[in-house]
């Protein structure tokens, strides 16, 4: 294109733009891989569905301790707590051979009411016989970047025997149970926040978090992305939208953080009831011009 001139009557510079995408790279990108192994699992009511957690938990575990005689389950806190009720209430599984996580944790005292221990320890783990120095919880007291990094010092000392290591040298779990919050958020990744795009590393402090408590840590996504399986369990009417827009709304990469979660060798399980799964329209997830939606 030839050159024109500006107000002034001089001739306009040369662009030295390179076009875009040549710039800085925008911190969020889809998937390059789709899930091996996906299924939406629904349940009549949320008991039902936390029948179906325990399942699915108990058979995991049995084919994990069969293979290597250790299971590693992970846990994140808030409502997910309450279907552990019927796992709490199992007899005779070989609980000797679980190692219990969090995906994420308040940076606060284990007897805080916010912390997410404390809440499973009052759900599941002070009501079987895990042994309680096989439950790894954050180191208690320290500024929360060093929370962050103590954390993953525990995860890398465990032998390979109890926490397996993929080929990119991340830790593969053999079960991570995650809620989904009315954002859209995992863990404690938030929507377009610099911890969710992290692509390297463990182990992250989260500083300012959108909901209280502001301190936290977190499992990184290829962390999650690396389990050998994982389930978002979403019971009732307040997961209904949040639920649909994750499965039913192609959004911009970084804007439903559960959209992200895509397990790279493993499965994903959504464990649903009728309520959270409302307002899904399953009879057009075949047809190309109705799926995905728009809204």
């Amino acid at each position: 294109m030839g050159a024109h001139l500006m107000g002034s009557g001089a001739v306009s510079p040369i662009s030295t733009s390179k076009g875009a995408g040549t710039g800085v790279p925008h911190q969020f990108s889809y998937p390059d891989k789709e899930v091996q192994s996906m299924a939406v699992l629904q349940y009549a009511n949320a008991d039902a569905g936390a029948e179906g957690v325990t399942q699915l938990v108990l058979e995991a575990a049995a084919s994990a301790i069969k293979e290597r005689g250790a299971f590693t389950l992970v846990l994140s806190g808030g409502s997910l707590l309450k279907a552990l009720a019927p796992l709490a209430a199992t007899r005779g599984a070989d609980w000797a051979c679980w190692h219990v996580f969090f995906v994420d944790e308040r940076n606060v005292l284990h007897s805080s009411p916010d912390s997410n221990f404390k809440g499973a320890d009052e759900a599941l783990l002070s009501k079987v016989p895990i042994p309680r120095e096989q439950i790894h919880a954050i180191q208690e007291g320290l500024p929360v970047r060093e929370a962050a990094t103590e954390y993953a010092g525990q995860l890398l000392r465990l032998p390979q025997d109890v926490l397996p290591r993929n080929a990119e040298g991340l830790p593969v779990f053999d079960v991570i149970l995650l809620g989904i919050g009315p954002d859209a958020h995992v863990a404690s990744l938030f929507p377009n926040w610099p911890q969710t795009a992290a692509t390297e590393g463990w182990v992250l402090p989260v500083e300012g978090s959108p909901k209280p408590p502001p301190e936290r840590i977190t499992f990184t996504m290829p962390v999650i992305n690396s389990a050998r399986e994982v389930a978002i369990v979403a019971f009732g009417g307040g997961k209904a939208e949040a639920v649909q827009r994750c499965l039913e709304v192609q959004a911009l990469p970084g804007a439903l953080p559960a959209q992200l979660v895509r397990p790279s060798a493993g499965s994903l399980k959504w464990v649903l009831d009728v309520a959270s799964s409302q307002a899904l329209r399953a009879q057009t997830w075949q047809d190309a011009k109705a799926f995905p939606r728009s809204s």
